[in-house]
């Protein structure tokens, strides 16, 4: 979790997301999660993985760093 410029939440995830996310996928992140957020963090997480679901959020800008990956998901 970081804030943006606007002071918002915003959720990073390392590396790419599946290409769908299931009910077994979004259950397997969210466990992952809970491990390092705290319950507003892991709520606004929940949130963004169902919007993701729900509105098909497409891949925006991609940033590679000495092999690590960052793709920034656009409603």
């Amino acid at each position: 979790m970081v804030r943006n410029p606007d002071g918002k939440s915003v959720v990073l995830l390392s590396g790419e997301l599946p290409e769908v996310l299931t009910d077994a996928s979004v259950a397997e992140l969210l466990d992952l999660a809970a491990a390092i957020l705290d319950a507003g963090e892991l709520s606004l997480f929940e949130e963004c993985l169902r919007a993701l679901r729900r509105n098909g959020m497409r891949a925006g800008r991609r940033i590679e760093v000495d092999g690590a990956v960052l793709t920034v998901y656009e409603g």
